[in-house]
């Protein structure tokens, strides 16, 4: 009984290994995603690092598919400040884990500021980084004659690869427009030893595309700020996220998101004595099937303090 049991307890687990390895790999081409971008738009366009003349520290953790075991896990982690008149820089930190799978990014970001008109500015930016990569497949086992057992031909990959990224941002007082490609290069994760293969999927650059527009009303402490994220990448379909966000006296925010996967989400922030911001999002789908196991949720953490300025290096967006 208790063989026939653990049977099927390792059944049960290698059919759920091969759905989130085919899940992965029609995902395996899409970089780091969460629902509150806008509050970590650095990760994905170096041109936002010191764009807002703050030193930053941010952190978000995202729970993905939260009802599935071994699902997608998301952390991430930057640091950002200016520098000089017109320079900033930062670090950006982006790791994935799911099942025996995981991908850690670090990029380390520039960003050069230009006054184009009197209320707007052009910052370039540039991203050098390093993709860790790695799958270990000591935790897996394959049917036999002899019953579930570890199978030594299933090695364990782990590779780096440099990476290059650039992105633009045009900012107004009320507005912003960016464009970014955050990893240019493609790289093959895939590793080949003697006769054996372990083959997963070959990364592709994304480009990233985002606006909004805030919306102040003559009560000046509520403003409505829509905004949108778009994603393309090679044989991949367009993902495209609009945000409609309130945000009160600038302490607290109310967000709510759509995605053309049809994927709902709301978000929640609220600054701490001037310096912390904490916000929660909780995601959801549309589809009956994805609509109680594939639940997301994410924390996000930020301190924050001005970067001190001279009257020469004032933001003209600021008067």
């Amino acid at each position: 009984m208790l063989n026939k049991e653990k049977t099927m307890r390792n059944i049960k687990l290698l059919f759920l290994s091969l759905t989130l390895i085919l899940v992965n790999e029609s995902w395996s081409q899409q970089e780091s995603s969460i629902t509150n971008y806008w509050s970590h738009m650095n990760i994905i366009n170096p041109a936002y690092v010191a764009s807002d003349d703050m030193i930053n520290f941010k952190s978000t953790v995202r729970n993905q598919w939260a009802g599935i075991s071994e699902s997608p896990k998301t952390q991430m982690f930057s640091y950002q400040r200016p520098i000089f008149e017109n320079v900033g820089i930062g670090l950006s930190i982006s790791n994935d884990k799911v099942f025996i799978e995981n991908s850690t990014f670090v990029g380390l970001d520039f960003s050069y500021k230009l006054q184009v008109s009197e209320k707007s500015l052009l910052y370039f930016g540039m991203k050098a980084a390093l993709d860790f990569y790695s799958i270990n497949t000591s935790s897996l086992q394959t049917f036999s004659q002899l019953g579930f057992q570890f199978d030594p031909r299933l090695l364990n990959v782990d590779n780096v690869s440099p990476n290059v990224g650039i992105g633009f941002l045009l900012k107004k007082k009320d507005w912003y427009l960016s464009a970014s490609i955050p990893r240019m290069l493609s790289a093959e994760r895939a590793s080949t030893y003697g006769d054996y293969n372990t083959v997963v999927a070959r990364t592709k650059p994304h480009f990233y595309m985002s606006s909004g527009y805030d919306i102040r009303f003559s009560t000046p402490k509520w403003v409505l700020s829509p905004s949108f994220l778009l994603r393309s990448v090679e044989n991949v379909p367009i993902a495209f996220d609009s945000n409609l966000l309130v945000k009160y006296n600038n302490k607290m925010s109310l967000a709510f998101t759509y995605g053309n996967t049809k994927t709902y989400a709301f978000t929640f922030g609220i600054d701490l004595y001037d310096k912390f911001s904490v916000g929660y999002s909780y995601q959801t789908s549309s589809r009956a099937l994805l609509s109680t196991e594939w639940n997301s949720s994410e924390l996000y953490l930020a301190y924050s303090i001005p970067y001190k300025k001279d009257k020469s290096n004032i933001n003209p967006l600021d008067e």
